[in-house]
């Protein structure tokens, strides 16, 4: 699995906890591992990569919060879409706990934003990303 295939499917899951309420996290978290990842022909191995990578940013999910929040002008964290949202906590945790160098996070969100978001996506988290990069 490339690493872009591992931030897809990271966004997805950020994606289904934001969506979905507390109560039925758990069965969706589920459904994605036991029957998306094997029909995409993700292996064991790379099933429990992408898991274990998604408890860390999830552990973070405070302090990655805390600092968009503290960037955005005029904007709250929950006004923002949930999957410019996903894709902005994914990069900040890539950042800031993972050691991805700075502009491969940057490039890989805008790129995300692009698939998963709409038109105006790729430029709302390239311009939040482009606000918060000195602190990294």
């Amino acid at each position: 699995m490339t690493r872009r295939e591992l931030r897809k499917h990271l966004v997805r899951l950020l994606f289904l906890r934001d969506f979905h309420e507390a109560d039925e996290l758990e069965e969706q978290n589920q459904l994605y591992f036991d029957v998306l990842l094997p029909n995409e022909g993700i292996d064991a191995e790379n099933s429990e990569e992408v898991l274990e990578k998604y408890k860390r940013i999830v552990d973070k999910l405070p302090e990655t919060d805390q600092l968009l929040t503290s960037e955005m002008r005029k904007w709250n964290l929950k006004r923002v879409g949930i999957v410019e949202r996903c894709i902005l906590r994914l990069c900040v945790f890539e950042m800031k706990y993972d050691e991805v160098p700075v502009p491969v996070a940057i490039n890989e969100a805008v790129e995300l934003a692009k698939l998963f978001g709409g038109e105006q996506s790729s430029g709302f988290v390239n311009g939040v990303l482009a606000r918060i990069v000195d602190k990294f």
